[in-house]
């Protein structure tokens, strides 16, 4: 496994369920800033259906992931907005 630069784990909760939701996503920190994030983003956005939607939560804490995230077509989802002070999960969603 010495080639494992990224992961990301995917799920969807049933069959009729139009939404993925991309739940974990990392790239090793030696391999970050190099495009690796965006290529398996890419890859992953090349494998949803049309008319499905990918969900994508980030911690508020995680400024390069929300740049990639946005850059990448992604919106961020108004009720997912966590007030300063707080913490809580931003959510992004890409439809296809």
């Amino acid at each position: 496994m010495d080639n494992l630069i990224g992961f990301a784990w995917l799920s969807r909760s049933t069959e009729e369920n139009r939404e993925i939701s991309l739940s974990m996503f990392a790239v090793a920190p030696e391999h970050m800033g190099k495009g690796h994030g965006r290529t398996l983003l890419e890859k992953i956005d090349m494998i949803i259906p049309k008319g499905m939607a990918l969900r994508a939560e980030c911690t508020p804490y995680s400024p390069s992931m929300k740049t990639m995230l946005k850059h990448s077509g992604f919106r961020r989802l108004p009720q997912s907005i966590v007030p300063t002070g707080c913490r809580g999960l931003d959510v992004y969603i890409k439809y296809r």
